[in-house]
C-alpha cells in the first residue's frame, strides 16, 4: 500500500480501524465425552475357583475383576464364596486395573492377618473393603430406678424359749427373764 494513495489508505483505515464486535451468541454445544470409570468400586471375586493358603504376615497373588478402585495400601477382606468362615485380611501391594493386558485384574494382598477357617483345595473368593471398627461412643446416662418388687412372705414363727426365774428366796419377788434357770434360794 502506498502512502501516497489517499483513497487506498482511507479504505484500509475504514475497514480495519472501525472494527465491529462479533455477535455475542454462544456457539453450539459439543458432543458429550465418554463417562469416566467409577471411583468407588471395590467388590469383586476371583473369576475361577482357585487354591489359597494364607499365612500370617505372608502375601498371595491372584486375579479379580478389572477397573476396581484399589490402590497400594488399601486394606482388603478376602472371604470364601462357598464357606464364608474361610477368610483373612491384608493390604493391597499390587493391582492391575487395566482390561487389555496379560495381567489384567492381577492383585497381590500382603501383610495377611486375621486368618480364619481351613481353606479347602479350591474355592472362588470375594474381595472387598473390610468393615472398619468405629471408636467407642460415650456412656449414656443411667436409667431410672425400677419399681419396688412385692414384699416376700413372712417366715414361720420359731419355738418359744423358756424364762430364767430369779426368786431370790421369796416367791413374791420372782423375776422372769430369758430361759428357765432356777438359782435357788439364798440364805
Amino acid at each position: 500500500m502506498s502512502r501516497n494513495n489517499q483513497n487506498l489508505l482511507d479504505s484500509y483505515l475504514n475497514t480495519y480501524s472501525n472494527a465491529q464486535p462479533v455477535d455475542g451468541t454462544t456457539g453450539p454445544t459439543g458432543v458429550t465425552g465418554a463417562a469416566g470409570n467409577p471411583g468407588d468400586i471395590y467388590s469383586s471375586s476371583t473369576p475361577t475357583s482357585i487354591s489359597l493358603s494364607p499365612t500370617l504376615g505372608g502375601a498371595l497373588t491372584f486375579y479379580v475383576g478389572t477397573g476396581l478402585s484399589y490402590i497400594i495400601g488399601t486394606p482388603v477382606y478376602v472371604v470364601g464364596n462357598t464357606i464364608p468362615a474361610n477368610n483373612f485380611t491384608g493390604t493391597v501391594t499390587y493391582y492391575n486395573a487395566t482390561t487389555n493386558t496379560v495381567n489384567s485384574g492381577r492383585i497381590t494382598v500382603s501383610n495377611i492377618s486375621a486368618i480364619h477357617g481351613t481353606f479347602p483345595a479350591t474355592d472362588t473368593y470375594n474381595i472387598n473393603l473390610p468393615g472398619f471398627v468405629g471408636i467407642t461412643g460415650p456412656t449414656g446416662p443411667t436409667g431410672p430406678t425400677g419399681a419396688k418388687g412385692p414384699t416376700g412372705n413372712t417366715g414361720d414363727v420359731g419355738p418359744t424359749g423358756g424364762a430364767i426365774i430369779f426368786d431370790g428366796g421369796y416367791p413374791q419377788t420372782s423375776y422372769a427373764i430369758g430361759p428357765v434357770f432356777d438359782c435357788g434360794a439364798i440364805l
